[in-house]
This record gives structure tokens, sequence and C-alpha cells, in this order.
């Protein structure tokens, strides 16, 4: 099973277009994806449920720690896109009625829907701001520091999942924590919300294409210039994962001073659907023998879907041994967890290496953390050659020692695996240091 482990100015070209984008209602309580080994014990699909993680708090209306969701209002979710587009169309104010398995047993819940909070900080303005993509108002998020001036930029592009960034920078989450720093120490930081997700207008978000999302980064970044505290010699990128297939493409159109990606893509996706089970077979227990003959099936599958654009349908009716893995990794036939098929053939498109030879003047660093067993440590690697090929000394790779995909402090790929959806897992401050330092040098230069 593959794992995939975001007020005071408003910009002249956005009002021209559209009114103030409303703030929509969230369950406003902590969730987290289950354990692999707790969905084989429930005999679950991944995102089929999600699970209430409190520990110790108060929780509002009925539900309690430890409740996994599985369905919301009657109707139960294939992904945490689906169950994110269920909540969005709840009106503030009203009650969701939760389906939730406790020991293994059904029960019912009720939760309240409460506007999003508003970010406040005594470090940092906060500013929710707007920009218009395929006609849809997109939410960003924008801190600046008080003082007045023009600052660098810090413009993070989150990874594949089509889920909420719309949190405070003072949460205890790997996005949060990643950019907390940063916007408490001189940066203008944004986040974009995906199409569907949050505030955002425009999805279902797990219909939306590869190319519908990239736009909205590109309307964002092309915005920045029109805010009077932002330096728009000085934009750096941050490209997690998923985010940092978007970001090459993005700055071949637009000029930035730095990009920096962790743990993306830069071959094609066909090659690490194929890649990865080899990682991930045996920490899942699977003997090497199990994962060769696993990938052998994903190497005919992915072929057809991705390179003659085969619909499940016609994969299942015409090669019966494919018949498995088509119902394992696309079980609706329509989307290719945790995205849609059309998302993922567009991303298997496009040429990453001709994008990141094509990035100008902008200096780029490539890094993996050392315990990262989602991406493949040889693609972070071809992006720095990719961009020194085209502009020798620009592209720059790095370790993150003692992390994961996530960004958290683990000793291992076995220890990440192990504990990955357990718990709060342990923010590793190394990627901040190393990011700001690397970030710092280019500016000086």
């Amino acid at each position: 099973m593959r794992f995939f482990v975001f007020l005071a100015v408003t910009l002249v070209a956005v009002s021209a277009f559209a009114s103030p984008l409303p703030r929509r209602g969230t369950l406003r309580v902590p969730l987290k994806p289950l354990a692999p080994e707790v969905l084989q014990r429930l005999k679950r699909k991944p995102q089929t449920a999600i699970q209430i993680v409190a520990p110790g708090a108060e929780l509002p209306g009925t539900v309690k720690d430890g409740d996994i969701i599985v369905a919301l209002n009657g109707r139960s979710f294939s992904s945490f896109g689906e169950f994110n587009d269920l909540v969005r169309g709840l009106p503030v104010g009203s009650d969701a009625k939760l389906k939730v398995l406790v020991d293994g047993k059904e029960a019912e819940r009720t939760l309240p829907i409460v506007e999003r909070v508003r970010e406040v900080s005594d470090k940092y303005e906060v500013i929710y701001d707007q920009v218009v993509s395929h006609g849809h108002r997109i939410r960003t998020i924008v801190t600046r520091p008080k003082a007045a001036g023009r600052y660098p930029v810090l413009f993070w592009i989150q990874g594949i999942n089509a889920s909420t960034i719309d949190s405070p920078l003072s949460s205890n989450n790997y996005i949060a924590n990643a950019m907390r720093p940063f916007a408490e120490d001189g940066f203008v930081t944004v986040r974009v919300e995906k199409p569907g997700v949050g505030d955002s207008e425009g999805g279902p978000a797990i219909e939306v294409g590869f190319d519908e999302e990239n736009d909205i980064y590109r309307q964002a970044l092309k915005a920045l210039p029109g805010y009077d505290f932002v330096d728009p010699q000085r934009i750096f990128i941050f490209g997690h994962s998923m985010g940092g297939c978007h970001a090459p493409i993005i700055a071949s159109e637009f000029p930035v001073r730095g990009i920096i990606t962790y743990g993306t893509v830069s071959d094609s996706w066909l090659e690490w659907e194929i890649k990865s089970p080899r990682i991930q077979g045996p920490l899942a227990g699977d003997s090497l023998a199990t994962v060769d003959g696993k990938v052998r099936k994903a190497t005919a599958f992915y072929h057809y879907l991705f390179n003659e654009k085969r619909s499940i349908a016609w994969i299942k009716a015409n090669h019966p041994e494919l018949r498995a893995i088509a119902d394992d990794e696309s079980p609706d036939g329509k989307t290719l967890n945790p995205r849609s098929i059309r998302y993922m053939q567009e991303c298997n498109d496009r040429n990453y290496c001709a994008y990141w030879a094509n990035t100008g003047n902008a200096r780029v660093l490539a890094l993996f953390g050392e315990n990262d067993w989602i991406s493949l440590e040889p693609d972070q690697h071809q992006v720095a050659a990719a961009v020194n090929a085209a502009h020798p000394g620009y592209g720059t790779f790095m370790y993150v020692p003692g992390a994961d995909h996530l960004f958290s402090k683990c000793t291992s790929m076995a220890d990440s695996y192990a504990r990955f959806g357990k718990g709060v897992p342990e923010f590793n401050p190394e990627l901040v240091r190393i990011t700001r330092a690397w970030i710092d040098k280019i500016s000086a230069g």
C-alpha cells in the first residue's frame, strides 16, 4: 500500500474581480490518520477513517479522545479531501452528526461547526487574503513583521494531500513548526489553501487536477509584489514533497531568489510508484520476493494508467491479472489515494528536470531527511544536478540528519515507519537551522 504522507492589505487585482472571501466552518478538534496496523485491524483502507486525538483535553459536543470517525451526517468518505468537503458543506452553528468506532464498535456523536479561528500574534500580523484562479477565490494566509519595511518571503507549497493549511503558526504541526521561526524573525510567510479546501472556492478538492492546482501558486506568487512589505528581490519558495514539483514550474515563469525542496519527486511519478515499494515493502514486513512481485504488477498497471491513459475499468477488463492492484490502488476507479487520477496523470506528464534547468538565477537547495521512507533520495540529488547542469554552482544537495518526511525526529527509517500516525511526533529543528543558514548565505551573496 502506498503512503503519502499550505486584513491589512487587499490587493487591487483581487478586489477588482472578487468580493472578500468569507471564513468557513470547521470541527475544531485535533485529528490524525490511523496507523497502518490500526487500519489493518479494522479492515479499512487508508483515509477512510480519521481519529480524534486530544488526551486530557475538554472536547466540544459529545466526542471523546480516541474516537475514530468513519462517517459524517450519514456519509462515509474515501479520502481526507472528501472528509474535508463534507465538513465544508456544513454551515457555522450547525451540528455535525458523526459515526465513530470505539473499540471496534459503532457509536453516534455530535460536534458543533464553528467558524475557523483567526490567528492573532504579538510577534507578527496575520492577513487573510485571497487570489483568483480559474474564476475561484483562493484563500492565502500571509504573516508579516509588525514594523514597517520590506522583508524577505518564505512562500510555502504543501505536499500532495488536499488538506487544510489554515491553522495558527503557534500550532504543533509540521508545517507550523517549520514556518513559525521565520514568521517570528523578520520574514513574510505565505500559505495557499488548495481549491475546495478550507475557505477556498472550487473543487471538490479530490477532483482538482495538478495543472489547476499549480495555478493557485502561480497567482499567489504573482500577487506578492503588490504588498508594500514584501522585498520582491528576496522571495524564497519552500516546496515540500509534491510542493517541490510545483515549485520549479512557477519559478520558471516568475523570478525568485531561491527555492528549497524537501523530499520531492524529480523523475516521473510512474517511476516513484515502482521504486518506492522497494523501500516501503520491507518496512511493512514484506519479503523481497513479495516486493518484487508487487513491483512487477505495479509497473504494468501504471504503464497503462499513466503512459496509455487507460481507465481503471479498461485495465480491469483487459488485464484481469491486474484487477487486484487496480482495486487496491483505486477502489472507486476515479482516484489514486489521495488525489484524482487526472491529477496524477498530469503530474506524471511533467518533465521536472526540464523545469529545474529553467529556473533562471534562482539558487536551489534540495533537502532530504535521512530517514525519509516516502520520497526517494536519488530524486533529491537529481534536483541539484539538473540545476547545476544549466547553471553551475546554483544547486546544492543536503541531508537533514535524524529527520523523516514530515520533519520528525527519528533514529532510522524503521523507527519513523513504526511510529507513523501514532501520537504527536517531535519536530526536528535541524530543518529550520539548515534552511535559514542557506537563505542567509544566499541573501548575503
